[in-house]
């Protein structure tokens, strides 16, 4: 739905709760805890207004009920939808009240007209694959619409959610074509970099190429020109996306030709649209500094100054302060999404979000300290905007996809609710007189825009309106000059203020204006702007006034008008059951040999609803030896892995020859159980585990129909601590800040038998990256160090691949990379004990960001890392004898196959610069560390 969120914390599974419910419509079948009936009402509503429309334009109906999940846990507006392993959709029930989502739409309806279109679009097939799947089931090989670029489905999702005419959708609006004046300006992807889908701004440029592209197909060839396109990639063969030739059907034309064609009517489309706008020079000041990646919000200061949460898309976006001179300061970091505001006396109130008991990412009240630093005032209270007011913090608080109006003390305890308006409006901006004996407040119902005053001192008066509007307004600053604020008119968003019966224009942008300050007493304006590239922080040393327009007192447009009653009905509830969505849907056949062994089989993989069940399994027969194999991991709530593993490996042959019969091999079952507490912030993340592992090979010769020896048996419980503070950014090259740690006990005592050669002894390994960021490169370092009492399995050093590193917390795990040498080698590299060290230094070449289409391979980002590597492992005494040191570099390109699946490909280079001296090329998946 949205194209930048906070994903570390949405990887968090839906919360447990014994209340969960689930009710059908005709279809859909709604999942909701119990207090949110209601919503799950208004929710099946929008669905059921959304599936006709949706299904007969692209004629196609989902098989089954698509199942929908209410989401209460975000204080951010998103939604998703997979076609895997079966239609489901989440529906965010936080409304917008910022950004691309603002608009006249109803949320709910915006939401799940989006998202019903991604399950329908991606769902369909037709010819071959439609066959596959009949056979298969769901597999993903058989969902040709995956297997496209990203503009392609949002671009099809925005189209169907707009209607520019009453400013819904994100079709023609605001912000979308501000900026589409600025890449104008810049100029257009090619058909490659949009493919790529890499970093280039904006970040929903997938969503916003791809809409104004099916607008031009509609426009140009007829509305059946889209769905004729959907229609012929639907029955795209297995792992051929036939991109290239996918429109000819339609407009005669192949996609290439048919995007130069596009842009070009683009190009004209922006210049007809914006003639009037920018025939008018621009008024938004000086630029202080951009373009970044972000400028979020702006606020002024009683001294003069300007506060500014500004994010350079390389480091953790900065709380900065701006002097009336220019003068920049640095307090400290800050959250992206962070809201400020400032009382008369100069203090600064921030509300940003985190994540609080775990699994919610909720907004939070905090008090800008005098060192820079940030003192929490409230824990989960939820509250997306707060003003000071007085002695009292006003802020607006959400739940449940409803938003009301609070208020609490200076230290953070709420005292009572002012306004709690129907579900169906959402409180969008606030902001407190000067004096704070009163608050203003902007509502939204659909079209309908209305800014209100409340009097503090008397909470049961009724608020007062001040005006209503037409179109998405916000960014409400009440200084000594009056009421200013964020509105769009004529299409455009720039700052207003209000005089008595008049709205006064303070900027003339030809892009948008995103946030601002407010005036300050010597007429300055400070304020965030869209540019090629990014944003701008700006600042106008005066503020005339540049057009005046009257107050509308009532609402006057078709915009406001409610969505259409719905006649859909939801069942009664029943208790949520998981496993009436766990059944597997897909299986696929497996076929294995290797060595004059040769195993069938099938594999399958399923969820439930809830994703609280995850779980992938396979099956084989092996039919020289008559072994039943397989694989099942299974993972609860995203805490607790459990995984199972049955194979076998020829060791010996008749006559030594690998194509004759096997005399000789071993049948090895592996399980791993891992349960993990977590401790969660954006920034810092803490983990407490406990575990055990076992690893049983049994020798078999088939001629005895017996075991050969004593089987080898690992078992052992761990314990495991983590403490994570890393961090990236759009830019940056992976992880450049903080460091992880992660300390892992493992102990075979507890298994340990007499009379047997088990392992009795203890492991204790710690590990240890670091990561400073110099520029767009990035200092990354390691280090390692594992000890072990009593009989254990050795330690080996070499390679390229280390799994604790590079996958996380791997449990009987023995292998540590040491590059420049290889682990069949084990001259000073094998022990009981060890210890490795990694100086590497990162940097960006380039962001190639092309993705063709015959073949469909893509670059994205190419860097490169120089690395020197010391390392050593021993049996006796604190420290190896000698250390062995390797040195190399490594290239990391980000491939792109069939437009959707990403991998880091890395080539290195390494050379040991002790014996046994060698060099060594190697190719793997991911970084080192």
């Amino acid at each position: 739905m949205c194209g930048w969120c906070a994903s570390s914390a949405f990887a968090q599974s839906i919360e447990p709760a014994k209340d969960w419910q689930s009710a059908d419509s005709a279809h859909f079948r709604v999942n909701y805890r119990s207090a949110w009936r209601a919503q799950a009402e208004r929710v099946v509503q929008a669905a059921e207004r959304a599936y006709p429309k949706v299904t007969q334009s692209l004629g196609w109906e989902p098989r089954g009920r698509t199942e929908i999940l209410l989401i209460d846990q975000y204080d951010l507006a998103n939604g998703y939808s997979t076609p895997l392993p079966y239609n489901i959709i989440g529906v965010f029930l936080a409304p917008p009240d910022e950004g691309e989502l603002l608009d006249n739409s109803d949320w709910l309806d915006l939401l799940l007209t989006h998202e019903f279109t991604h399950t329908v679009h991606l769902d369909k097939v037709r010819g071959v694959p439609g066959v596959m799947q009949r056979i298969f089931g769901r597999q993903p090989l058989f969902f040709p619409n995956i297997f496209e670029p990203g503009w392609m489905i949002e671009g099809l999702a925005v189209y169907a959610e707009s209607d520019p005419a009453t400013g819904r959708g994100r079709l023609q609006g605001p912000v979308f074509e501000a900026w589409l004046r600025a890449e104008a300006k810049r100029g257009f992807l090619s058909l490659r970099e949009i493919n790529a889908d890499g970093r280039a701004l904006p970040v929903s440029k997938s969503y916003l190429y791809g809409a104004y592209f099916y607008e031009f197909l509609a426009r140009k060839y007829g509305p059946d020109a889209i769905y004729k396109g959907v229609e012929h990639y639907s029955g795209n063969p297995p792992l051929w996306p036939r991109l290239h030739t996918n429109p000819r059907g339609a407009t005669g034309k192949t996609m290439d030709v048919l995007w130069d064609e596009f842009l070009a009517d683009l190009r004209e489309q922006v210049q007809v649209r914006s003639k009037a706008l920018t025939s008018v020079p621009e008024s938004v000041g000086e630029r202080l500094v951009g373009p970044l990646f972000g400028v979020g919000s702006v606020a002024t200061l009683p001294d003069g100054s300007t506060l500014a949460v500004l994010d350079n898309g390389v480091n953790h976006t900065k709380l900065v302060k701006f002097a009336p001179n220019g003068q920049q300061t640095t307090l400290g970091d800050i959250n992206r999404a962070a809201e400020l505001s400032v009382a008369p006396d100069g203090q600064v109130l921030v509300a940003q979000p985190d994540i609080c008991n775990w699994r919610y990412l909720a907004f939070d009240v905090y008090r800008l300290q005098a060192d820079g630093s940030l003192r929490q005032l409230t824990h989960c209270a939820r509250l997306r905007q707060v003003v000071p007011a007085g002695e009292s913090i006003v802020g607006l608080q959400q739940g449940q996809g409803q938003t009301r109006l609070v208020v609490f003390d200076a230290a953070g305890q709420q005292l009572r609710v002012l306004w709690e308006p129907p579900a169906e409006v959402s409180l969008i901006d606030l902001a407190a007189s000067p004096d704070g004996k009163q608050v203003t407040v902007v509502s939204k119902r659909a079209g309908d825009w209305r800014v209100e005053a409340f009097d503090l001192a008397e909470p049961a008066a009724a608020p007062r309106l001040l005006f209503t509007h037409n179109a998405p307004l916000h960014g409400l600053v009440h200084g000594k000059a009056g009421l200013e604020f964020l509105a769009v008119r004529d299409g455009v968003f720039n700052v207003w203020r209000l005089e008595g019966s008049e709205w006064v224009k303070l900027s003339h942008t030809h892009t948008r204006v995103v946030s601002h300050g407010g005036t300050q007493p010597d007429g300055s304006l400070t304020l965030g702007v869209v540019a090629p590239g990014g944003y701008e922080l700006r600042r106008m040393a005066a503020t005339p006034a540049l057009q005046r327009a009257p107050v509308v007192a009532a609402a006057a447009s078709s915009a406001s008008a409610p969505a259409t009653a719905s006649v859909a009905v939801l069942s009664e509830p029943s208790t949520y059951q998981s496993w009436r969505s766990m059944v597997p849907r897909t299986w696929f056949p497996m076929v294995t040999g290797e060595s004059s062994l040769f195993a069938v089989g099938a594999s399958t993989f399923g969820s439930d609803a809830l994703g609280w069940h995850k779980y992938a399994a396979s099956l084989q027969y092996e039919t020289t030896q008559n072994e039943l194999l397989g694989s099942l991991q299974y993972l609860f709530q995203d805490q607790h892995l459990i995984t199972l593993q049955r194979e076998v490996t020829a060791r010996a042959w008749e006559d030594g020859n690998e194509e004759k019969d096997v005399t000789a091999y071993d049948r090895e079952t592996r399980a791993q159980w891992l349960s993990v507490l977590p401790w969660l912030r954006l920034d810092r993340r803490i983990a407490f585990g406990v575990g055990a592992a076992l690893d049983h090979v049994e020798r078999v010769h088939p001629e005895r129909a017996t075991t050969v020896g004593i089987p080898r048996t690992e078992r052992l419980l761990a314990a495991l601590l983590s403490y994570d503070t890393t961090g990236s950014n759009w830019w940056s090259e992976g992880s450049n800040r903080g460091q992880h740690a992660t300390l892992l006990y493992e102990s075979y005592r507890p298994f340990a038998r007499e009379g047997r050669n088990d392992y009795d002894g203890s492991v204790l390994r710690f590990d240890w990256r670091g990561f400073v960021p110099v520029g767009r490169s990035v200092l990354a370092l390691r280090h390692t160090e594992a000890h072990a009492s009593g009989f254990t399995e050795r330690f080996q050093l070499g390679g390229a691949i280390d799994p604790q590193l590079q996958l996380g917390m791997a449990l009987n795990n023995r292998d540590i990379t040491l590059r420049g040498y290889s682990r069949s080698n084990a001259v000073g590299l094998r022990g009981a004990n060890a210890r490795v060290s990694t100086v590497e230094w990162r940097m960006p070449i380039a962001d190639v960001d092309q993705h063709f289409m015959t073949p469909a391979v893509g670059v994205n980002r190419v860097s490169a890392a120089a690395f020197f590597d010391i390392g050593g492992a021993w049996d006796q005494g604190h420290r190896p004898l000698h250390y062995q040191r390797g040195v190399g570099v490594e290239l990391l390109s980000e491939i792109k196959l069939l437009y959707a699946m990403g991998l880091q490909l890395r080539v290195g280079v390494a050379r040991g610069l002790d014996a046994p001296k060698d060099t060594r090329a190697y190719l793997a998946l991911g970084r080192g560390f």
